[in-house]
This record gives structure tokens, C-alpha cells and sequence, in this order.
């Protein structure tokens, strides 16, 4: 057995590596908890005010008080079974059960768990580049102001990008094992992961559910490509996904006598976006106002809405354009759209921000321009939830969960822009 201290003085750069990884992770939760200690004390001030965002959050909050008591998992009267995913109440469950049912001790839990985005963040950009980019991509996870002031609200955002940046982070390695040389138990291990990290990430928003069929042209830019070990484990990815979704299907199907493995909530959603009232922004009042739940099933009324705001769009082709136009003006708007969050200094800190990250990110793809693979991988979510939201109402919010693997690229420009590149190699890569 090697002594400890050989050990270490056998690999110096891997160790104090490690040390930035966890040092970056640190300044992240330090961070999130000095901005959860400041929202607890401001909303304590607030009377009547128990959400920085209220709506959503009031459910999701609901949801897991309701797992907690053992009830059933539904909101509003007449009950909604599958309106909302389960992962997120889940986790609130968790702080429910530990610390009491107390939305400041939820904030601090979810401060941490947030955090977690520093590891993939830094592992990718330092394999990808440099150590150096690494650390810029952690720094840049870990101290965003707009990150930052998310991740402690009762939403899903941060803690939904964060695992998006994970199922980044393990499809850039099932990719990179799909080459022929690669071990089948590596391969399809990778794969195992990116499926079931996208399973994760679909319990806490099913928007992320095509993801998986998204990643095909990534894995086919990649020269080194077995086209035999990519199919066999795009199934094996396609089959754990699945299975980790079936336990909520399943429920489904005895709640509601439908086999459905995200919600019941996409047609009013698309019908929001898409209604002759629509403006981009989100506003449900005509959900109270028709009161279709008194004389329909939860699945009759998904599919009542879904056709209503697919027929809008075929019979007014012109006004789904012109909408579409306006979401893709509110999905890239640098500052938040919200007249609650209007105040100019926090709009451009937001607006900065975002723009530093364009420009810092975009230099990143030119650097690394060859590995293009690469470059969709990353760039994916923000095309995909832009696609997305032409159709769904938009704003700020959808966008954030797409920014965080912008953050690795943008980590490569600084480091391209700043200094000489160092090899991850040379540091004992445990990424």
C-alpha cells in the first residue's frame, strides 16, 4: 500500500485540482446560502408575501406537503392528478420531512443542491480544454448573480438545469466511448447514465423528454464513431429512460386510466401560447373561466386544449407568427420580461450577465470549432427549449435551465482568451 503522502507527491496537479473543484463548489453554496438568508429575511418583512414567485411554487409547495401527509398527489378542486411532475415536490418532500414544513429550510437544502452544477461544468470544459477553462466554467456556475438568485426560490429552474448540465456531462462521455476501441461494458454504461440523468431531469420538467432523439446528430459528428456501439446504446439509453419514467406512467395509468409518462398539463399549456388572447406571457384565467374540468376527464381536457390551440394556429397561420416571433423576442431578451423584477440596476446586472456569457460562450465555439460535436452537445438545450417555446408562452425563466452548458463553452473562450492552454491530461484528469 502506497503511504498517503507518496500518493499525493505522485500527483500533485491532480490534487490541488481537486481542491479548485471543491473550493468552486464551496464559494457556490456560501453564495446561495447568503442569498437564501436574504430572500427568508425580505419575505419575512412582506406581509402576506411567502413567495418570491408565487403560482407554480404555491403548488409545487402543496404537492409536497401532500407527499409528506401521504395524500394524494393532486392540486385544486376538481382534483389534477398529473398536472405537474413529481421530482421537484419530491425534493421539497425531503426538506418537508427533515427540517419541518419550513420554505426557509427548503431554500438552504436547495441552495446546496443547486450547487452540484459546479462539478459537470468544470469536468467538461477541463476535458474538453484546459484546466483553465475549467475553473472559469465553475466560477462562472458558481457566482452568475441570475443562477445565484434562482436556485433559493421554490422552482424548479436551477435545480433543473443543474441536472441537465449532469446528462451533459454523461453524454459527452457515452459519445466519447462509442468508438470502437472503447470496452462494451464503458459504452454502454455511459449510456446507462445519460438515460437515466435524463430521466431525472424529465421528473422535474417533462419538457426535457426528446432530448434522447435530440442527441443523434451530436453522436454522429463524432468521427471516431462505431455506428454499431451508437445504436446499441442509443437503446440501452432510450430503455433506461423509459424504465425510470414507467414507475410514474404506471400511476398514471391507475389515477386516470391513461399511460402517460410526463403530464396532463401540455395542452392548456400550448393553448396558453397559442389562443386568440395570447401575448407570450403566460395567463391561465381562462382555465378558471371555462371550468372544462366540471364536464371532462383530466385526459379529455388536455386533448380539448390541445386541439383548441392547434386549430388556432392552422386557422390563423399569420397571428402564430407573428406570437412566435414575440416568444423568441422574450425567450433571448438579456433582461427579465416580469414587471415585478423591472427595477433598471436588477435588469442590468440580469442583462450583463447574459450577454457576457453570449459573447464569452460564442468565442468558445469558435475555439472549439473542430470538435463540432462538441459544440452541438452544449449549444443543444438552448436551441431545443427555443424551438420549445415558439410554441409555449416564453420569458427568462424557460430559458435559465439552457444557459448552464452555454457556461462550459464560455469557460473555453476565457480560458482561450486569458492564457496559453494546459492539457487536462497533465493534471491527472478524474473528470
Amino acid at each position: 500500500m502506497i503511504p498517503e503522502n507518496t500518493r499525493k507527491e505522485a500527483n500533485p496537479s491532480a490534487d490541488r485540482e481537486w481542491r479548485w473543484v471543491w473550493g468552486l463548489f464551496a464559494v457556490a453554496v456560501i453564495a446561495r446560502c447568503v442569498m437564501a438568508l436574504g430572500l427568508n429575511v425580505w419575505l419575512a418583512g412582506q406581509e402576506g408575501r411567502t413567495y418570491l414567485i408565487a403560482g407554480d411554487a404555491d403548488g409545487y409547495w402543496q404537492l409536497a406537503q401532500s407527499l409528506v401527509a401521504g395524500e394524494d398527489f393532486s392540486l385544486y378542486t376538481p382534483p389534477r392528478y398529473v398536472m405537474r411532475m413529481p421530482g421537484f415536490p419530491a425534493v421539497l418532500a425531503g426538506s418537508v420531512a427533515l427540517f419541518g414544513d419550513s420554505q426557509q429550510a427548503a431554500r438552504f437544502v436547495l441552495a446546496l443542491l443547486t450547487s452540484l452544477a459546479v462539478f459537470p461544468a468544470v469536468w467538461l470544459a477541463r476535458r474538453m480544454h484546459s484546466v483553465q477553462a475549467g475553473r472559469w466554467a465553475g466560477a462562472i456556475i458558481a457566482l452568475m448573480p441570475l443562477y445565484v438568485g434562482f436556485s433559493v426560490t421554490i422552482l424548479t429552474e436551477c435545480l433543473f438545469a443543474t441536472v441537465i448540465l449532469w446528462n451533459v456531462w454523461a453524454a459527452c462521455h457515452w459519445i466519447q466511448c462509442s468508438q470502437p476501441e472503447t470496452a462494451w461494458a464503458k459504452t454502454l454504461g455511459w449510456a446507462a447514465a445519460t438515460g437515466l440523468l435524463a430521466g431525472v431531469a424529465i421528473y422535474l420538467r417533462p419538457s426535457w423528454l426528446l432530448y434522447p432523439l435530440c442527441l443523434l446528430p451530436s453522436l454522429l459528428l463524432y468521427r471516431p464513431l462505431s455506428i454499431g456501439r451508437a445504436v446499441v446504446g442509443f437503446l440501452v439509453l432510450s430503455t433506461v429512460m423509459v424504465g425510470t419514467l414507467l414507475p410514474w406512467g404506471m400511476r398514471n395509468q391507475q389515477v386516470t386510466g391513461h399511460f402517460v409518462l410526463t403530464t396532463l398539463w401540455m395542452g392548456p399549456s400550448l393553448y396558453d401560447g397559442l389562443h386568440p388572447a395570447a401575448t407570450g406571457d403566460s395567463d391561465m384565467t381562462f382555465f378558471e373561466e371555462d371550468r372544462v374540468l366540471d364536464r371532462m376527464s383530466e385526459f379529455e381536457m388536455n386533448q380539448h386544449y390541445k386541439k383548441l390551440a392547434l386549430d388556432f394556429a392552422k386557422e390563423n397561420p399569420g397571428r402564430a407568427i407573428e406570437l412566435a416571433l414575440i416568444k423568441f423576442w422574450r425567450f433571448w431578451k438579456p433582461w427579465p420580461n416580469a414587471e415585478q423584477f423591472s427595477n433598471p440596476i436588477l435588469g442590468l446586472i440580469v442583462a450583463v450577465g447574459f450577454l457576457f456569457l453570449v459573447v464569452t460562450a460564442g468565442y468558445g465555439v469558435s475555439v472549439e470549432r473542430r470538435a463540432f460535436w462538441f459544440v452541438f452537445l452544449c449549444t443543444l438545450p438552448i436551441v431545443y427549449f427555443t424551438g420549445i417555446h415558439l410554441w409555449f408562452v416564453s420569458s427568462l425563466r424557460y430559458r435559465l435551465p439552457a444557459e448552464y452548458p452555454l457556461a462550459v463553452l464560455s469557460g473555453i473562450g476565457l480560458a482561450a482568451w486569458f492564457g496559453p492552454r494546459t492539457s487536462s491530461r497533465e493534471t491527472g484528469d478524474a473528470s
